[in-house]
């Protein structure tokens, strides 16, 4: 194994090997973050769970190709979420975004009041860069991990990696998220199902000139099938917004069948209307 490593720090210089190292953490993490436990999985952020895990087995990189990857790393993740977001950015603003924006601002200020507060709180014996990094991790920021490791090495920091704090901070962050989400749920009992028909009304009645119309179900071609299958079904974009089942008024969901006689609300754009009604039986 000489070949692969420094036989002087133990760590692995070969290139081919690194790769394959980096490889193997990344698709496996993304395959692990595939399996859901009750509809909840953790997605890409499995990945970091397999770097700590092949880290604490020893495995040890070149630092000048890990700070390559490291900094090539950041700046694909921070140009991939430009991507994402940069073009609805603007048009956000028209859609409470000042507002989110504000709520994001005032989070930030409470995570930094939290973080000089515990360096005081435990009387310096946490680092206060340590601290930065811990912050970083519990709201799951890598961008703002990656821009406090560039301002620590402009000062001159040589301290324990401040990327210890986060990796530490990252999990319960992550997890503590969902069983908050979890929590509120229950709480409030939010349908998921609800909410995503709604979200889906608004985009509608946001997008596109629309119209409402209330059908009476006479398509026997239909009679129990889902409001999901029926969308696949005409391939045309439409909501049903309310519908009355036996003399009951409900919020119909995506796994609502839907029976002959059955009176609902629909909401489809102009073009799609006529096409929707005569699908659906008659006004």
């Amino acid at each position: 194994m000489d070949w692969l490593t420094n036989p002087d720090t133990g760590t692995i210089t070969n290139t081919a090997y690194i790769i394959a190292i980096y490889a193997f953490v990344v698709a496996t993490g993304v395959l692990l973050g595939r399996i859901k436990i009750k509809g909840i999985s953790l997605g890409v952020t499995f990945v970091l769970f397999m770097g700590i895990l092949v880290g604490h087995l020893g495995v040890r990189i070149d630092p000048e190709t890990l700070n390559f990857i490291k900094d090539f790393g950041l700046i694909l993740f921070i140009y991939t979420i430009g991507l994402q977001v940069g073009p609805g950015f603007f048009t956000s603003f028209k859609k409470g975004g000042v507002s989110l924006n504000l709520l994001a601002t005032g989070l930030i200020l409470l995570t930094i009041t939290t973080t000089v507060s515990l360096f005081y709180i435990f009387g310096g014996r946490i680092e206060f860069p340590m601290l930065v990094g811990i912050m970083q991790g519990a709201v799951t920021n890598t961008p703002g991990l990656g821009a406090a490791v560039e301002a620590l090495g402009q000062v001159g920091y040589t301290g324990l990696p401040i990327g210890l704090g986060y990796a530490v901070a990252y999990p319960l962050g992550v997890i503590g998220v969902l069983l908050c989400l979890l929590l509120i749920k229950a709480i409030f009992r939010i349908d998921i199902e609800k909410e995503n028909e709604a979200l889906k009304l608004q985009n509608i009645d946001e997008k596109d000139e629309v119209e409402k119309m209330t059908i009476k179900v006479t398509n026997h071609h239909i009679d129990g099938k889902t409001v999901r299958q029926c969308v696949q079904l005409i391939g045309r974009k439409y909501v049903i917004s309310r519908m009355m089942d036996n003399g009951e008024l409900i919020i119909p969901a995506a796994d609502t069948v839907l029976h002959i006689g059955d009176i609902i609300l629909v909401i489809a754009r102009k073009e799609d209307a006529e096409a929707v009604l005569t699908f659906m039986g008659e006004a």
